[in-house]
């Protein structure tokens, strides 16, 4: 059943339309992919849904659009760029989602104050504070109100943010660190329509697979823009494309869309040319006989023609950037040795003992954690940054071209024309050309840089490169601000390129698609892993398998002990679960002596019973918790088990 339905939604974008004739409808559990180019307006249409701007009338029919909403239906959505309290700590911040449930929290020590120091008024007497109390309190529990902190813990854990940052002013932490935490708010509110604005964008594999499980398991609706191809497949029942100023709807994941929108164009170009066909032989024969014999005939075709309804070429090629990364000379077969490389900040450790030997025509792509140093690292090597200890050396003949994921290497207050005549002394028309390449024509190349969006600087980073022709390609993070078309050209580019790549990404299809090697940085050191992506997958697992093995060489009495301590701990969890069932009998039966008490009016007795009930709700709460420790014990000790 569709609790959200579009209807006929028109937007202009400075005289130009920018879409039209938007219909959907959202139905409970679906689980929607927004996909379309940078600029067909996917962020305008999710404001819109919102309500935080209108649509415009469509000057065909001077009409807008409708939205229609389910009465109470409530919506979470994460912009690009969230805005949270800077002054509360992140912990506090997250707390603010629950803050309904806190007041209740505080109205019963408010009203339990009142009971136990006789503070009754005009309006709070006995009765209705008893009352007021059971009601607050029943509905305290029935909201979760107990388990609150250990839901935070869960979604900060899982998005990766540290523990040691959960008491952190936010206005401290990197936009990457906020982005996290605003996320993390959201998924704890629960909308019953989730609306997320490239949620990956800041997160690292790890953080990104959590995600993917948390939404692949949401059981409300959720609606993403996103351009993360895994991401899609692994999260989305229906994909929703902006192309061409209007949106069609495919159901499955991405790469059911892939198919099925081939199916589509393919039947639609040849009704198209069909009816290209019909109009050709109409016009041909109102042009033949309009002044002569059958001229009535031709004026009955021509009003025929004219009222017809012509259907839209079905093939749409929107501009595309023109991206081909070539080298002028080769470098030496050694490109890059680094060699025992460490990284402190602030007495902190980013990364320890980094070694790595590049060779001409290599494909490595950096991973891991958030937090690691991959763009320290790159920036070491790049002579931007310098390291504790350890050292690097660039090989003879090898010219960088480095793609900062930040663009920090464009200047902000130029204008796009003078970025590239003064950087490589070429000629008004010469850049011109070379910006229209990137989709920058007419008037666009006199735009300051620091105006652009970050799909647009990173055109821009990617022109300078194209521009350079370096035979050692370091990228950080490249595909964070382009759509998936231009990410597809990206690759392309790459696929054919003749030079050594370096590469931090996030974005698995990408390294897939372009890298040969994975060298995964983490806390312990780092690892190098021969294959694409999934081959690393395949050898990760393999190699935590085979350290798990060579773990498990134990005598027979070893393993005894260990079943014997399995045994024991699943055992202590039937013993803590028949307790909490036992407490919760016995909390009943306090609650029913509570509701007497308070009809008889015995005050000492309520207290008395008051005090037992929340005794009896923080064992339960520590034996849930004893639970999920010895299940955490359990886990661990069956992983050393043959």
């Amino acid at each position: 059943m569709a609790f959200l339905q579009v209807n006929n939604l028109y937007m202009g974008f400075l005289g130009k339309t920018l879409f039209k004739d938007v219909t959907f409808s959202i139905n409970e559990r679906d689980k929607i992919g927004l996909i379309g180019i940078n600029g067909a307006g996917k962020s305008t249409l999710l404001e819109i849904i919102l309500g935080n701007i209108d649509d415009d009338n469509d000057p065909e029919t001077n009409k807008r659009g409708t939205i229609f909403k389910s009465k109470d239906i409530k919506i979470g959505y994460l912009p690009q760029n969230p805005s949270i309290n800077l002054d509360n700590t992140v912990f506090d911040e997250l707390m603010d989602v629950f803050d309904d449930i806190t007041k209740d929290f505080h109205r019963i020590q408010e009203l339990n104050i009142i009971l136990a120091e006789n503070l009754y008024d005009s309006t709070n007497d006995f009765e209705s504070t008893m009352k007021e109390l059971g009601e607050i309190t029943s509905r305290y529990e029935a909201n979760g109100g107990y388990s609150i902190e250990y839901k935070i813990k869960q979604i900060l854990n899982g998005l990766g943010v540290a523990e040691n940052e959960w008491q952190a002013k936010i206005g401290v932490l990197s936009g990457g660190e906020l982005s996290r935490v605003a996320l993390s708010k959201i998924l704890l509110s629960e909308p019953d329509l989730l609306i997320l604005d490239e949620p990956t964008n800041h997160l690292d594999l790890v953080a990104i697979e959590w995600l993917e499980k948390f939404l692949k398991e949401y059981n409300k609706s959720l609606m993403l823009v996103s351009h993360d191809v895994y991401f899609l497949d692994n999260v989305v029942n229906k994909i929703f494309e902006l192309e061409n100023k209007t949106l069609k709807e495919y159901k499955g994941n991405y790469t059911d869309f892939v198919i099925q929108k081939e199916a589509y164009i393919s039947g639609a170009v040849k009704t198209f040319d069909k009816e290209q066909e019909k109009i050709k032989k109409m016009e041909e024969f109102i042009r033949r006989y309009k002044a002569g014999v059958k001229s009535k005939q031709a004026r009955g075709r021509e009003k025929i023609l004219n009222r017809m309804e012509k259907m839209e070429n079905p093939v749409f090629s929107p501009r595309k950037i023109k991206l081909k990364f070539e080298i002028n000379n080769h470098s030496v077969d050694l490109v890059l040795k680094i060699k025992n490389l460490s990284k402190s900040f602030d007495g902190k450790t980013l990364f320890n003992n980094i070694s790595l030997d590049l060779y001409r025509g290599d494909r490595v792509g950096i991973i891991g954690k958030n937090g690691v140093g991959k763009s320290t690292l790159l920036k070491i090597v790049n002579s931007i940054a310098n390291q504790s200890s350890g050292e690097f050396k660039i090989g003879e003949k090898v010219k960088i071209g480095y793609y900062d994921q930040n663009h920090q290497r464009l200047d902000l207050k130029a204008s796009i024309l003078d970025e590239l005549r003064f950087t490589y002394d070429i000629s008004d028309e010469t850049a011109r050309n070379i910006a229209g390449g990137f989709l920058f024509s007419g008037d666009d190349v006199k735009k300051i840089i620091g105006t652009l969006s970050g799909g647009e600087r990173a055109r821009i980073a990617l022109m300078k490169m194209m521009m350079e022709k370096p035979n050692f390609l370091i990228f950080d993070e490249p595909t964070n601000h382009l759509d998936i078309y231009s990410r597809e050209i990206l690759i392309e580019s790459l696929e054919d390129y003749e030079g050594t790549i370096l590469v931090v990404s996030h974005d698995r299809n990408f390294l897939d698609c372009v890298v040969k090697k994975i060298y995964e940085i983490n806390e312990d050191g780092a690892s190098l892993f021969n294959g694409d992506y999934n081959q690393y997958i395949l050898q990760r697992e393999r190699k935590i398998e085979n350290e798990q093995k060579e773990k498990r060489i134990f005598s027979y009495e070893e393993q005894k002990k260990l079943n014997s301590s399995v045994s024991s701990n699943e055992k202590k969890i039937i013993r803590l679960e028949d307790e909490i069932n036992r407490l919760d009998k016995t909390k009943s039966l306090k609650e029913i002596d509570y509701n007497t008490a308070g009809i008889e009016n015995n005050l000492e007795l309520l207290m008395s019973l008051q005090k037992e009930i929340d005794e009896i709700n923080e064992k339960i709460l520590d034996y849930l918790n004893d639970i999920e420790n010895i299940e955490e014990e359990i886990k661990n000790l069956k992983e050393k088990i043959f």
